[in-house]
């Protein structure tokens, strides 16, 4: 495996936030709260792209789905 600081600074947030969280939305909530935080820390922008509705999805609580009402 490949060692670098950003490497082991990232799996010890991922683990972190795996401890955390109870379910897989709950961590990628937790995830992108802690990018948004780092950004503005660092100075940078996040910028997402909207990916095609492929009919995985089976509710109505997707980001994508909102912003479209």
């Amino acid at each position: 495996m490949i060692k670098s600081e950003l490497l082991e600074e990232k799996y010890r947030v991922q683990k972190k936030l795996a401890k955390e969280s109870a379910t897989a939305k709950e961590y990628l909530k937790r995830s992108r709260m802690t990018a948004e935080k780092v950004s503005k820390r660092y100075g940078f922008s996040l910028n997402y792209i909207e990916l095609p509705n492929n009919g995985m999805h089976t509710g109505g609580d997707s980001a994508t789905h909102r912003s479209r009402r």
